[in-house]
């Protein structure tokens, strides 16, 4: 089995699904915002603009694309490493002994540090790469009923305190004490654009690409 063609084959759907997904939300916001049918405001002194309701729910469609988006990137990911780590296992005989207690991605790294193969030599963002697995089990996981956005953890954001899935406004709402601790006024959320969303798919796609060419340098050689 080719497995950097159907990791490619499922990134690919992710870019194809992303694009086309967006469209009838971001026809929705541009017609709102343009003032066109059906979206023409009455006449109101009401504060509030007209269609408000319509606009965030459209953008909040948007956010929901992206957070899909990055949770198959994130599985996508773990099959191929899955994949890759059980090709050496059935096919060559390796037996691999893992800490997989600090998350799937933390556990291949070992492994692959184990075999001389340290992820950092890969040529991909590994900073965005964890963070789109972080994203994947925010969103996965909510922890509020009456909120349909996600925020980053604690945890998370003592990980990383830039967030690469983050609103830039949001990320100004930080209080850095003298000794350097990171208080947040509020969390800023998972924010998945269609830029950051295609960044965080052509970094796996380098990191998997660069892991496959390992394999067959060395199994060539």
């Amino acid at each position: 089995m080719d497995i950097e063609y159907s990791l490619k084959s499922r990134t690919a759907f992710i870019r194809y699904f992303y694009e086309n997904a967006v469209r009838p939300f971001s026809e929705i916001k541009t017609a709102i915002e343009n003032e066109e049918e059906p979206f023409v405001p009455p006449y109101s002194e009401d504060a509030e603009p007209a269609f408000l309701k319509e606009w965030m729910e459209a953008d909040t469609g948007i956010e929901t694309i992206g957070h899909a988006c990055i949770s198959m990137l994130s599985s996508s990911l773990h099959l191929f490493m899955k994949t890759w780590v059980g090709r050496l296992e059935k096919e060559h005989g390796k037996k691999f002994d893992a800490n997989f207690k600090k998350g799937w991605f933390n556990g291949y790294k070992e492994i692959f540090e184990k075999l001389k193969l340290p992820l950092s030599n890969c040529g991909a963002d590994l900073d965005i790469i964890e963070q789109t697995t972080l994203a994947r089990n925010r969103v996965q996981h909510p922890e509020e009923l009456p909120m349909l956005g996600v925020a980053h953890s604690e945890k998370d954001l003592e990980r990383f305190p830039n967030p690469f899935f983050a609103k830039e406004a949001e990320l100004k709402m930080v209080n850095i004490a003298d000794d350097g601790n990171i208080t947040w006024l509020l969390k800023p959320s998972v924010t998945t654009t269609k830029e950051k969303v295609f960044e965080a798919v052509k970094q796996v796609e380098t990191l998997c690409s660069w892991l496959e060419a390992e394999y067959w340098k060395t199994r060539n050689a």
